[in-house]
């Protein structure tokens, strides 16, 4: 008795037309539905995290600047300003002598809404002293057009430079 059968196995016939798969007009529809509701919740979301993004950067690159004069000033042994300019919306860092300041701009949609350093010269000024000390502590208060405020705040005497969300005590 053989193992193999040599029976003929016939497959059913099915036409071409129902072997073809396709969508629907209406499943079309609805996941472009879908897809148009997902965008209308993204893209503000989006937008708005530019405008926060935008205000971050431009608070770590104060307070970059200010460590970066605060150490100059150490190891150079010369005194380091910054001059914040809010009516020009930016500050200028420089040896406090010379007129060589780099000036530095506030990015788009980010404002210096105060600070509460004392004015000399007209500008409220930011000095570091030779050991790196500030001449008195202060904050740098930034705002974007969404209204949110991030703080630059200069510790007195030992001069830590940070970045709040919170303005500091005793203010």
């Amino acid at each position: 008795m053989p193992l193999i059968s040599r029976r003929k196995i016939e497959l059913p016939v099915v036409s071409r037309r129902n072997n073809e798969r396709a969508f629907t007009l209406v499943e079309l529809l609805c996941v472009l539905t879908l897809l148009g509701m997902m965008m209308m919740v993204a893209i503000p979301a989006m937008f708005d995290a530019g405008e926060q993004r935008n205000l971050e950067i431009a608070a770590r690159a104060m307070a970059t600047d200010m460590r970066l004069a605060q150490q100059t000033a150490i190891t150079t042994g010369a005194v380091r300003c910054i001059n914040i300019r809010i009516t020009v919306n930016d500050y200028r860092i420089g040896d406090c002598v010379s007129p060589n300041w780099v000036r530095v701009r506030m990015p788009e949609g980010v404002t210096i809404r105060s600070t509460t350093f004392p004015v000399t010269g007209g500008f409220p000024l930011l000095r570091f002293n030779r050991n790196g000390a500030p001449n008195i502590g202060g904050t740098v208060d930034l705002v974007n057009t969404a209204g949110e405020i991030l703080y630059v705040i200069v510790t007195p005497a030992t001069g830590r430079v940070r970045i709040s969300d919170v303005p500091p005590e005793h203010w």
